[in-house]
């Protein structure tokens, strides 16, 4: 008799550790998890704005622009000219956040370079949330060599 009170009390004192155990790694989960959603996220909006800059710098270098607002409002909102009607720019790019230039202009090295600088992202994880900047992304290409 004695015994099998010892094991029923046992039994008694470890009733609520299966749930501190499962909160505990819970927790854990969640946290990787929302880690894996960041890093995600930052992947695709990272080569969301590759792309977007590889084919604006190649659309203004078979068109031999020398209006390079043409080629920001590509990176900006995929056409040549500004919205009327306030369509926001792609994934929140503001236009100081894209650059234009055209070096070695009248040589044979005439190139046109796109830049997207000074990106914002937030990250949800804890312990890193807060608002990001992107790495710079540049695309460039010759100018009017282009098929």
């Amino acid at each position: 008799m004695k015994g099998r009170f010892h094991r029923w009390n046992r039994r008694e004192r470890t009733r609520g550790s299966v749930f501190v155990e499962m909160s505990l790694s819970f927790i854990g989960v969640a946290i990787m998890l929302l880690g894996a959603f960041d890093f995600a996220q930052f992947l695709f909006v990272h080569q969301a704005l590759v792309e977007r800059a590889r084919s604006s710098v190649r659309w203004g270098a078979i068109n031999s622009l020398k209006d390079t607002a043409q080629v920001k409002n590509m990176v900006l909102y995929n056409q040549p000219t500004t919205p009327t009607l306030g369509k926001g720019a792609y994934l929140g790019l503001k236009p100081e956040n894209v650059v234009v230039t055209t070096p070695d202009a009248a040589t044979d090295n005439y190139r046109m370079v796109v830049e997207v600088t000074n990106y914002k992202y937030n990250v949800l994880s804890p312990f890193v949330a807060g608002v990001f900047t992107a790495p710079k992304i540049t695309a460039e290409a010759p100018v009017g060599l282009i098929e």
